[in-house]
């Protein structure tokens, strides 16, 4: 049976930074670290399923329940600070979950803003293990993120949908045909890969990046 725990995660000025940590029975090869979006939870469709797949795949893994959304005054904050404070949380998740055990393989599950802050850990950071990284709805329209998308040699998923604000058919075709990205596009699908008012669409759209993240997962 996993077993679940609360790692003692001190991020940004000393804050503590919400989390699970979620353990297989036996020492696990792997872990993924589940960074969510501004108002994307760890408990919404695409983390849900991706944890349930992440997890069966034997990974330990770590949620980080941040909830910026909910800190009065956090998007009045200088952009400078709002990235200091995700860098700092999002580092001090990926160095907890790297000193649980000598884990050989590390993915990076980002959403969104999160994505940004894997971008920063991914160019700036040595991290020790086998790194991979899955990319939901990143924000491609960010120029820093767009460069750092360039550098970075990982293995990556990526998933947007045609109706994000961010979607940029052309850099996407880069993304893919020059740095290697697999890429899911989905059709209609908007910044949360819903499609429109069509629940059975969305729902189709979740199990194909689900199939997606499995087969990027078996590729390890």
């Amino acid at each position: 049976m996993p077993s679940e725990m609360q790692l003692n995660l001190v991020g940004y000025r000393g804050k503590p930074v919400p989390n699970t940590l979620i353990r297989q029975d036996q020492p696990a090869i792997g872990a993924a670290v589940l960074l969510p979006g501004f108002g994307y939870s760890c408990d919404m469709p695409l983390f849900y399923y991706a944890q349930l797949l992440l997890f069966a795949h034997g990974l330990d893994l770590l949620r980080v329940d941040y909830v910026y959304n909910r800190v009065p005054g956090f998007r009045e904050l200088p952009a400078p600070e709002r990235r200091d404070w995700l860098l700092a949380d999002a580092w001090a998740a990926v160095q907890a979950v790297l000193e649980q055990q000598h884990y050989r393989q590390l993915i990076l599950v980002g959403k969104s803003v999160s994505t940004c802050t894997m971008g920063y850990l991914l160019t700036a950071e040595p991290l020790r293990p086998a790194m991979r990284a899955v990319w939901l709805t990143p924000l491609v329209g960010d120029a820093t993120l767009r460069q750092q998308l360039r550098q970075i040699a990982v293995p990556s998923l990526t998933v947007i949908g045609s109706m994000d604000p961010g979607f940029d058919a052309d850099y996407l075709q880069e993304l893919e045909h020059s740095l290697g990205h697999a890429l899911i596009v989905i059709p209609d699908g908007d910044h949360s890969l819903v499609i429109g008012q069509d629940a059975l669409a969305s729902i189709r759209a979740v199990e194909h990046v689900m199939t997606a993240l499995a087969s990027f997962v078996q590729g390890a």
